[in-house]
């Protein structure tokens, strides 16, 4: 199967030309505004407290039970490895894992699917992830990565949404930046964000300096378009039957 190529010189656009968005001005003055009072560029939901602050609290009394673990990559010969490009824990729910699930379906069904009308298919399996100081998440497109002899992203992956829900907000830096709008966002307690997970919507976890972020991810894989794995990613729930890929 041949995974498509988007030229990378396509996006952002120049900062004189006509932005992205359809709104008829300038990038440089819509979603490519230097504007530290800016609104989110085109296409980044977010809803703050979508979680209480007593919901939040649960969260973490909950966290404070579990385990954690590096998070880990695997390499093309099957090794796992600790992950240079994300340092962070992943927390280890077990079989509390379906509490989770739960969490980010209602999230997916009460607020990303109306916001955005896109219905999805699969939502990959929620991982709650604890950054501590000095943990930080490298510049990458959730769905894809640049082919540098090509100049070039290549969609490798069926993620077509991301989501997050953070339970804290209470750590210094930590931002989550998406360098081609320049755009900064402080997390806080129960803020809920989704995007594109496309090369436009290439982000970071900023560096963390001092107290602890947590975030809930997972990325949904819409209705209506084209596939580019043979198989559906492993541990996708099902939009329909709710039931999980083993």
């Amino acid at each position: 199967m041949t995974l498509p190529l988007i030229p990378d010189a396509s996006f952002p656009p120049g900062r004189l030309d006509p932005c992205f968005c359809g709104s008829g001005e300038r990038f440089k003055h819509c979603c490519g505004s230097n504007d530290s009072n800016r609104k989110p560029p085109f296409g980044i939901g977010i809803l703050e407290n979508y979680l209480s602050a007593a919901e939040c609290r649960e969260w973490l009394d909950l966290i404070a039970t579990l385990e954690t673990d590096p998070y880990k990559m695997r390499n093309p010969d099957g090794t796992v490895v600790l992950d240079p490009t994300r340092v962070c824990d992943r927390v280890v729910f077990g079989e509390k894992q379906s509490l989770l699930d739960s969490l980010v379906a209602r999230a997916w069904q009460d607020v990303i699917i109306p916001a955005t009308g896109i219905p999805i298919a699969w939502y990959e399996e929620p991982q709650l992830l604890k950054y501590s100081p000095g943990g930080f998440y490298q510049y990458h497109a959730d769905n894809g990565y640049l082919v540098i002899q090509e100049k070039a992203w290549r969609k490798a992956v069926d993620r077509d949404v991301s989501m997050l829900i953070y339970l804290t907000g209470d750590f210094e830096a930590g931002e989550l930046h998406f360098n081609r709008f320049n755009y900064f966002l402080k997390p806080q307690a129960g803020m809920l964000v989704w995007f594109p997970s496309d090369m436009r919507y290439q982000h970071s976890a900023r560096p963390v300096a001092s107290g602890t972020r947590y975030a809930i991810v997972s990325w949904a894989a819409t209705a209506d378009i084209e596939r580019v794995q043979d198989a559906r990613t492993t541990r996708a729930i099902d939009w329909l039957t709710r039931e999980k890929n083993p």
